[in-house]
Parts: structure tokens; C-alpha cells; sequence
């Protein structure tokens, strides 16, 4: 060893102790981090993933393997866009649950034959007929069940609608908002006249489209006018109502009640839409690593799509 070695030596052996320590420092955070963060996932992510493998119909017919863009155009479509991720929690559901094959179905056919391959139930629950999915109906009547060994209630809101509901329901429904929004901000001359009346013309999809525009300029259509009017109604075609998984619950204000609901894979997941639960059949520490996240208003939590 001549003497730069000699001098240097200790100070490489010493910088390679270092060297390793933080090495190992790294893996171990690592280790710790990627469980920790990978609880979280991006739901366009997973139901990609879940699409390419899944079972599902199509004119009446079973396949397997199908694109997201076949069933939810979010790159090209604004509706298809705003349905995702407000609505979107549906399709991580669980395996038993019929995978819906379009986000937006346009019209009372394609409604029609997807519901009679979901294996619908029709059952009467707290005084009111409705219809669910087999596995949704059989959760929500052991949780009412729960809840009525606990002194509790759980029931529809809104008579048989607060469940399955046909294309046209969706339809009356969605007019039931956009024309007094649309006397609304005409009264208010925020939209002209003749604008309001081409618009009424046009057909559905073309009609949530505008709304969507008008309401990226302050202008909502919700019953008192202050929210998108998404928060209030789905778009013709888009409810889950459709899917034959959604229930407005009458009792969505009591906690008790949410939490029997939550342990029966019943959970709010369209946000400021407080009585309307979805059943997902998952447990909810599951529901991250599907793609959705907790978010809480009027102190009520909801599992929306996570799409950061």
C-alpha cells in the first residue's frame, strides 16, 4: 500500500460502512412502504384489470375479456367521463355481483336484457316491493335482520324505485330536475330563450352533455340549484338503480343503521347523495385497494373513486 492509500483507506472503509447503512435503511423503508401505500389503488387501474379477465354479457350472450372503452369511454365521452367517476364504485364489486357491460345504456332495450341475465329477486322489505340482484337482496335482508334485533329499521325510500328501476324511471327522473333548472337560469337570464328551447329538443345524451357544460359555469340543476344535478339524479341510463344494486335507504341519516349496512357490503358511494347506498359485497377494508377512497360530508362517509 503506498502512502495515498495508506491515507485514504480509512476514509473509503468508512464511507463504505455508511454506504451500507444506508442501503439498508432504504430496503427497510421500503419493505414498510410499499404494503402501506399499495393499500391504495387508482380504480380505472383495477377495473381495467378486472375487465380483461371478467364474464360478462354482451346481446344476451356470455364473454370473457372486454375493454374499458367498450364499456365506460371516459378518454372520448364527457357523460361517459362524469358517470365514471361519480358512479363508478360499481364495478369493483364483488365476483357475484353481474358486471354491468356499458356505464350509460342507451335506451329501455339494453336495459331490459341486462337485467334479466342479473338474476333480479323481488322481495318485500319494510312494507315496500323491490328488486335487487340475488346477492345484494341477501345481504340487505340479513342486515335488516341486524338491525331489527337492535330495535332498528332499515327500509326503501320513495316506494319500489328506492331500488331496481326501469330506463324510463331514469328518464322522468332526469326531467324532473333539468326542467325546472332549465326554467331556472332562463327566469334568471343566465340561458337564452331560444337556447333552452333548441335544447329541450335534442336527444338525452346530448342533453346531459350541455348540462354538464352549464354547470362548469356555476349553473346546477340539483332541486335547490346548488350541486350538479348528478348529485341529485343519474343520467338517463347511468343509475345504478339499473344495475339492480343501489337502494335508497330510508334511515340514511343514523349511524347505527350505516354501520349494519357497511358489514353487509352496503355502502354510500355517490358523494352528497346521502340515502342512496350500493352494494359492493366487499369488506370495507377492502375498498382501497379496489380503487376508492373515503371521503365525508355532513359528517357521513362515502367511498368514491379514487382516480389521482
Amino acid at each position: 500500500m503506498n502512502e495515498r492509500q495508506r491515507i485514504f483507506a480509512p476514509v473509503f472503509m468508512e464511507f463504505q460502512k455508511h454506504t451500507v447503512l444506508l442501503l439498508c435503511l432504504i430496503v427497510a423503508f421500503l419493505s414498510f412502504a410499499v404494503p402501506l401505500f399499495g393499500q391504495e389503488a387508482n380504480l380505472r387501474f383495477v377495473v381495467e384489470e378486472k375487465l380483461a379477465k371478467a364474464e360478462v354479457y354482451r346481446d344476451g350472450k356470455k364473454t370473457t375479456g372486454i375493454r374499458l372503452e367498450e364499456v365506460c369511454d371516459v378518454d372520448n365521452d364527457v357523460v361517459a367521463a362524469r358517470v365514471f367517476r361519480d358512479y363508478g364504485a360499481i364495478f369493483i364489486a364483488a365476483p357475484e355481483v353481474r358486471f354491468p357491460v356499458k356505464c350509460v345504456f342507451a335506451g329501455d332495450s339494453e336495459v331490459q336484457m341486462y337485467q334479466s341475465t342479473a338474476n333480479p329477486v323481488t322481495k318485500n322489505v319494510g312494507g315496500t316491493s323491490i328488486t335487487l340482484q340475488e346477492p345484494a337482496m341477501n345481504a340487505l335482508l340479513e342486515a335488516v335482520d341486524e338491525a331489527r334485533k337492535k330495535n332498528l329499521r332499515i327500509s326503501p325510500r320513495g316506494g319500489s324505485i328506492a331500488a331496481a328501476r326501469s330506463y324510463q324511471d331514469t328518464v322522468d327522473l332526469w326531467y324532473s330536475r333539468f326542467n325546472p333548472g332549465l326554467g331556472h337560469w332562463t327566469g334568471l337570464g343566465k340561458i337564452p330563450r331560444r337556447d333552452a328551447d333548441a335544447v329541450r329538443g335534442w336527444g338525452i345524451q346530448k342533453q346531459v352533455a350541455k348540462v354538464l357544460e352549464w354547470e362548469a359555469k356555476g349553473w346546477y340543476f340539483s332541486t335547490d340549484f346548488s350541486k350538479s344535478i348528478l348529485y341529485s339524479v343519474a343520467a338517463p341510463g347511468a343509475s345504478q338503480h339499473l344495475f339492480m344494486v343501489a337502494l335508497d335507504v330510508e334511515q340514511f341519516a343514523s349511524k347505527p343503521v350505516r354501520e349494519i349496512l357497511a358489514r353487509h357490503g352496503w355502502f354510500q358511494t355517490v358523494k352528497s347523495d346521502l340515502p342512496h347506498f350500493t352494494y359492493l359485497g366487499l369488506d370495507e377494508s377492502q375498498l382501497p385497494a379496489r380503487g376508492l377512497k373515503p371521503v365525508f360530508v355532513g359528517g357521513q362517509k362515502f367511498w368514491i373513486p379514487n382516480l389521482d
